[in-house]
C-alpha cells in the first residue's frame, strides 16, 4: 500500500500494482527467444521449399508452376499442422478458427506459388553462396515479399487475440475522481 499525496497521508490509500509493469530481463529474454524461433522457422521454411523444388526440377519434367506449387505445398502442409496442432495461440476455439485458417493457408499458398513461379521465370543471374552452399534467392524473395501480408492475415484475421477491454473503475476510484 502506498499513501496518496506527499508528506502526511490524507486518509485515502490505494494499492500500487507491480504485476502490470514489465520486467526488463524477462522482456529481453522473450524478445531473444522470439527472434531465435523466427529465424529457425525461416530457415526450416526455406529448406522445406528449396529441397523439394530442387529435387523436382532435377528428377521430373514438371513445368515451373507445378514444381513451385508442389514445393510450397510441402512447407504449407508442415506449418499448417505445426501451427494448428502444436503452436495454436489465440483466444478463439480451434474449430472456430479452422475455416479462417484453411482459407488463409489456401490463399497464401496460391499467392506464394504464383510469386515463386514469376520469380523463376525471370533470371537475374544473381547468386548467393555462403559457405559453399547456394541459396535460392527466388525462394527468399517470395517469402520476404509476402511476409507482411502473411503476418497481418494470420495475426489479425485467423488467430485474433481478444481486444484489450477498458478497465472498469472501482467504486473507490469513482469517488476519488469526483
Amino acid at each position: 500500500m502506498q499513501e496518496c499525496g506527499v508528506g502526511k497521508p490524507r486518509g485515502i490509500a490505494y494499492q500500487v500494482s507491480m504485476k502490470n509493469e514489465p520486467n526488463p530481463v524477462e522482456t529481453r529474454q522473450a524478445l531473444r527467444s522470439r527472434i531465435f524461433w523466427f529465424l529457425a522457422g525461416a530457415g526450416l521454411n526455406y529448406l522445406l521449399i528449396a529441397t523439394p523444388f530442387k529435387y523436382l526440377r532435377q528428377n521430373t519434367e514438371l513445368p515451373v508452376w507445378a514444381v513451385s506449387a508442389c514445393s510450397l505445398a510441402v512447407s504449407t502442409t508442415f506449418f499448417f499442422a505445426w501451427n494448428y496442432f502444436i503452436n495454436f495461440r489465440t483466444d478463439a476455439r480451434r474449430r472456430d478458427a479452422l475455416a479462417r485458417y484453411v482459407a488463409a493457408v489456401a490463399f497464401m499458398w496460391a499467392l506464394s506459388s504464383t510469386a515463386l513461379t514469376l520469380f523463376k521465370q525471370f533470371n537475374a543471374q544473381m547468386s548467393f553462396s555462403p559457405l559453399g552452399r547456394s541459396i535460392d534467392l527466388d525462394i527468399v524473395a517470395t517469402q520476404f515479399f509476402l511476409s507482411g501480408l502473411k503476418f497481418f492475415l494470420y495475426h489479425r484475421w485467423v488467430f485474433p487475440l481478444k481486444a484489450a477491454r477498458p478497465k472498469m473503475a472501482t467504486p473507490e476510484e469513482t469517488a476519488l475522481s469526483r
